[in-house]
């Protein structure tokens, strides 16, 4: 008989609880109204708390504001009109101009995901100076050396990657066998604390507690990529993986995000199966 052990990353079990707790869920407009009046306000700490994790991952706080300020939407929006709406498989991308207290229209595209219970900013882009072509002002990714070195990084070596699944899945076994994630959260990626609590990593793995799993084994073993190492475009660094272990092959998928100068876990899905 199969034995099948499968977890969601942690965030998503989590946002399963809030869900629980139904309360009507804003249209992706709705949603996206209430971001750009956040930054008109110069509510940016609400604002940016209520944009998606990948739009997070590809810029601090500090960035986010600083940009905000720049395209001047923090000088009081008083409308939003929406010109054009696209829906996709897993998106909406709205198009539209938003009018500030003084008078200034700013055509932005912001794209929406359905994340954590309700509709979140992916990404916001506005025309270049230039052209008609669309940037991503807000997005520290893909922007250079000289501008940001540690939001631009490489896929590490060989040797790094085999490194950081084996540290990242001994210390998860060892929160298993110790039936506590203290000290797995005190060193997974600064981001990802700031969505979770020991109380949910425990609840999340608990199938794996009450079943003994055991992955000590892997430490004699080398990892095998399924799929190639890459970053995506969201700056994660993405693993997906197994280790041939006996009698069940253990099954990985490891995120990480790039907090200088070491790369932390920001997302951990196991499975154990034949």
């Amino acid at each position: 008989m199969k034995k099948y052990l499968s977890l969601a990353r942690v965030l998503a079990v989590a946002l399963l609880l809030v869900a629980c707790n139904a309360r009507p869920i804003p249209v992706p407009r709705s949603a996206a109204t209430d971001f750009l009046q956040k930054i008109g306000e110069s509510r940016f700490q609400d604002a940016y708390g209520s944009t998606t994790f990948a739009f997070q991952a590809q810029t601090n706080f500090r960035n986010f504001q600083a940009t905000a300020r720049e395209l001047g939407l923090s000088t009081g929006t008083v409308s939003c009109k929406w010109l054009n709406e696209v829906r996709r498989d897993r998106d909406v991308r709205l198009t539209g101009e938003v009018m500030s207290a003084k008078g200034t229209a700013t055509l932005v595209s912001l794209t929406m995901i359905h994340e954590r219970g309700a509709w979140r900013v992916f990404a916001l882009r506005t025309p270049r100076e230039s052209g008609n072509k669309e940037e991503d002002r807000f997005s520290l990714v893909g922007k250079g050396f000289s501008f940001n070195s540690s939001a631009n990084p490489e896929v590490p070596s060989p040797k790094i990657l085999n490194s950081l699944t084996l540290n990242s899945l001994t210390l998860f076994n060892n929160a298993i066998q110790q039936r506590s994630f203290g000290e797995f959260y005190s060193k997974v990626s600064h981001e990802w604390q700031n969505h979770l609590t020991t109380s949910q990593l425990k609840r999340a793995f608990q199938p794996f507690i009450d079943s003994n799993v055991n992955l000590s084994e892997i430490q004699k073993l080398q990892p095998v990529y399924d799929t190639p190492p890459e970053i995506t475009a969201e700056g994660i660094l993405s693993l997906v993986g197994h280790y041939d272990t006996k009698p069940y092959r253990s099954s990985f998928s490891l995120r990480f995000i790039y907090e200088f100068p070491y790369w932390k876990i920001y997302g951990i899905e196991v499975h154990i199966q034949n």
